[in-house]
């Protein structure tokens, strides 16, 4: 089995992400997903790894970032909400001090 050769980062994963919604707000959730993947292993991903940061149902959504794009998609299934085609993100205040944080990792200035 050949090891994979991950390099030492010094952002976490949360606040890799919050960081590159201030750099770039309104993009697609996965849209952040591949850079991500991309700041972890130096190749693009699927936008599907790791994933649970921007689950509508996980911690850090509604908290740290938001979902402004509009509603105007049926949802699939037996649910009887709308969704939008594609998501637009945006930070909130607590976020906005993760990607403070960050920045400061890092030698930066926001």
């Amino acid at each position: 089995m050949q090891q994979v050769n991950v390099p030492n980062l010094a952002l976490s994963n949360i606040e890799y992400l919050c960081l590159k919604m201030y750099a770039n707000p309104g993009m697609p959730a996965r849209w952040y997903l591949r850079a991500l993947h991309q700041y972890r292993f130096g190749t693009p991903g699927t936008g599907s790894w790791s994933a649970m940061y921007l689950n509508p149902r996980g911690h850090y959504r509604g908290k740290l970032f938001i979902d402004e794009a509009p509603k105007t998609k049926a949802a699939c299934g037996m649910v009887t909400h709308n969704c939008s085609k594609r998501g637009q993100f945006r930070l909130m205040p607590a976020g906005m001090a993760y990607a403070r944080r960050a920045a400061a990792k890092i030698g930066a200035e926001l």
